[in-house]
């Protein structure tokens, strides 16, 4: 008898393609611990139902992972359900084959007992898949419910989703992943850029955000020489632009210094070139200058707001005076900025809207993303209190798919009543044009602020551009600096 075999699935069709770090990560695991172990990656293939059934039929998996990255494009103008073809995929799996399917990844750990019920899978794991999908791997096998598997999903006798709580564990002790399941080169050429996380959790408290529930509510850090280790096996792909995936880079400070200097240390800050998302808060000048000595070229600060009102609201504890500092810092280091805005939130006004956009015209990042209305994510504090103003479809401050989805599994979209759909056209008057502002208008679909299959984005890449689809599409733009 042979190894038991495993096909770990990336249904992501989204353009321009993101490699699937996650099916790596766990490929690795698995591997490691003596499975038999090979990748379907439908993101590259010209028509993912061949490509399913060609490796279903030749490779005849005894269990089948399937990555859910995400829910949705979490944009407001074209509000693409991504899950719905995610369903299909699962649904095409179980037509042609009997052996089980497990969902995972960071889109299935936001709603799991939600997308259980979507996609009719009858297995999942939330958080982390490295040991978890191993140990529910056995439980299968052995026939007995996996109960004792922490992050484990699955029915019971009544059909309903059981979810165990995950163990969010100590991450500094994994094995450096190997960086050959997938295609990187490819996604590289394709993508513009490769990911790689150097963290998992988050211990914020923001209002709309799922990162807590679903990678955890602390910080859990990997070693800085394992991520130097992975850095360097893509680097001898000829890979050599990165965007680290954590949640805020600098949260703790410590270890993104500790980061950067491991990278130093291994003379690998003048040969590669890398992004982050970063909080304004640590961040100062001499973070700024580490991370540049490190290869970074530019961060993406969620920011939010810049009225001082509307930062509580979302639940951020920095006042809008650092976001100055911020940028200056930047600067000063040599390192592009960009700052992302939430826009609609609860209390919005036109006068906190003007607030906001005036701000940054005085602060002039190089960039700033508009999104006008909040996605409401299953689990977040903005879905608890969106609950508690009573019945969804009374709710005058919702956008989106209403009826039928009070679990929030669809794209539905809170913009302050005050303002309703109006709030696009108000943005775009305070705008005014400016290329500074990276507006997501629905009136733009194809706009300069969706990533999901935006063609200007993807014939930059062909062109040769690397890099974060913000800094890319900043490049484009013959009057940046």
């Amino acid at each position: 008898m042979g190894l038991y075999k495993i096909l770990l699935v990336n249904p992501n069709r989204m353009r321009p393609p993101i490699a699937p770090i996650g099916i790596e990560y766990v490929a690795a695991d698995l591997q490691r611990r003596g499975y038999e172990v090979r990748p379907c990656d439908l993101t590259l293939a010209e028509h993912w139902r061949d490509a399913l059934e060609m490796e279903l039929r030749g490779f005849a998996p005894d269990v089948i992972g399937v990555s859910v990255r995400n829910l949705d494009d979490a944009y407001f103008a074209s509000q693409d359900f991504v899950l719905e073809l995610t369903a299909g995929i699962v649904g095409a799996i179980r037509e042609l084959t009997s052996a089980p399917v497990v969902l995972g990844g960071i889109g299935f750990s936001i709603a799991p007992e939600e997308v259980m019920a979507y996609t009719g899978a009858p297995y999942g794991i939330v958080g982390d898949g490295e040991g978890a999908f191993a140990g529910l791997i056995e439980a299968i096998r052995a026939g007995r419910e996996p109960s004792e598997v922490p992050g484990a999903v699955f029915r019971d006798e009544s059909g309903r989703a059981c979810v165990v709580s995950p163990s969010w564990s100590d991450i500094s002790g994994l094995a450096t992943p190997g960086r050959r399941w997938v295609d990187n080169v490819r996604y590289f050429a394709e993508g513009g850029q490769v990911g790689i996380e150097t963290k998992r959790g988050c211990n914020q408290t923001c209002l709309y955000c799922v990162e807590p529930h679903a990678k955890g509510p602390r910080i859990r850090p990997r070693a800085p020489e394992s991520v130097v280790e992975e850095i360097t096996d893509l680097l001898d792909q000829a890979i050599d632009v990165f965007h680290l995936c954590d949640s805020e880079f600098n949260l703790p400070a410590d270890h993104a210094y500790a980061i950067c200097e491991a990278i130093r240390r291994h003379g690998l800050g003048r040969r590669i070139r890398w992004y982050a998302y970063g909080s304004p808060v640590p961040f100062d000048r001499d973070l700024a200058r580490a991370m540049a000595w490190a290869g970074c070229i530019g961060i993406n600060f969620g920011v939010d707001h810049a009225s001082a009102e509307m930062l509580t609201r979302l639940g951020r504890t920095y006042p809008p005076e650092v976001l100055r500092e911020t940028a200056d810092a930047c600067r000063g280091a040599g390192l592009a900025v960009m700052f992302d805005m939430l826009l609609g939130g609860p209390g919005e006004r036109r006068e906190t809207l003007a607030e906001a956009i005036g701000a940054m015209r005085a602060i002039r990042p190089d960039r700033v993303g508009l999104s006008c209305g909040v996605r409401i994510y299953p689990h977040t504090r903005l879905a608890e209190m969106v609950r508690r103003q009573g019945p969804l479809a009374s709710n005058p401050h919702l956008h989106g798919t209403i009826e039928g989805n009070e679990c929030f599994l669809k794209p539905i979209f809170f913009v302050d009543s005050s303002l309703g759909l109006a709030i696009h056209r108000i943005v775009s008057g305070l705008v005014d044009g400016d290329p500074m502002f990276l507006h997501a208008d629905p009136d733009q679909v194809d706009g300069n602020y969706n990533y999901n299959d935006n063609s200007v984005l993807a014939q930059a890449i062909r062109d040769g551009h690397r890099g974060a689809y913000w800094d890319i599409l900043r490049r484009l733009d013959k009057t940046a600096p």
